[in-house]
């Protein structure tokens, strides 16, 4: 196994195979020096092998936590799918010790790919530590990050009053046929069954003019047990030849005609 100095100059290696060795032994060492000379070398080395036991070794680190999300994060910094990857892994594995640095680096960066990034992270994390943090991306500016926010509350229903109300704050402001199926999306698929969720759907069916965007709130106002809209939701999908699609939901919904 060797001592940490030891180890650590096995990194230096052009020997891609010894210094993965070394990384995997590096595990008993938790320390912040050792976790930023495990993320130099995989870095420096490009190597999936080293990356993997780069991977492995930083998720089974315990007691430094907070350095390994402080140094990951640099993986952000390169456009290989792979490094990015690995980062999102590792920091989500590592849960609330990551959020500060996973908002600062990434959910307020001004480039909204990382804004999304953050999102995966906060998503595989699951805490309500990273519910709030989700919740301030509802609003974003840019649809790819707000309605990926919105998609992500599916995951978080046990939560239910803070995403209920999220999910009311947002409904006025969908715009477009992808923000209503990603609205649907999340309160179907996410079973957010309440019904304080029918009157703002049924003021979004008066703002709405297309019959097919109109579809998608009926589906969601079936679901939550709107038998009111029955015979309305089935003469827009006359309209839009998607009657069999309303059918089928109410046959689901146990809502009779």
């Amino acid at each position: 196994m060797g001592s940490k100095e030891e180890l650590l100059k096995k990194l230096r290696s052009e020997d891609k195979e010894e210094v993965r060795e070394a990384i995997e032994s590096l595990v008993d060492f938790p320390e912040e020096d050792v976790v930023r000379s495990i993320v130099d070398a995989v870095v420096e080395k490009r190597s999936k092998a080293v990356l993997e036991a780069a991977r492995a070794t930083l998720m089974a680190m315990r007691g430094c936590e907070e350095a390994i999300c402080r140094e990951v994060i640099r993986f952000f910094d390169y456009p290989e799918p792979k490094l990015r990857q690995a980062a999102i892994d590792i920091l989500s594995h590592h849960g609330n010790a990551c959020l500060k640095i996973v908002e600062e680096k990434l959910l307020r960066n001004q480039d909204y790919n990382m804004r999304k990034f953050a999102l995966d992270i906060l998503a595989n994390i699951g805490s309500e530590e990273a519910l709030d943090l989700i919740l301030t991306a509802v609003s974003d500016e840019n649809p790819n990050v707000s309605l990926t926010a919105l998609e992500y509350l599916r995951g978080f229903s046990r939560h239910r009053e803070k995403v209920v109300k999220a999910i009311k704050d947002v409904i006025p402001s969908i715009k477009d046929m992808y923000g209503l199926t990603t609205l649907a999306s999340t309160v179907i698929y996410g079973n957010i069954k309440d019904e304080r969720l029918i009157d703002p759907l049924r003021q979004k069916l008066r703002d709405l003019k297309d019959p097919l965007e109109k579809h998608w709130v009926y589906k969601m106002l079936l679901f939550l047990g709107d038998r009111s809209a029955v015979g309305d939701a089935l003469e827009n999908a006359k309209v839009v030849g998607l009657e069999e699609d309303i059918r089928k939901d109410m046959e689901i919904f146990g809502i009779e005609e």
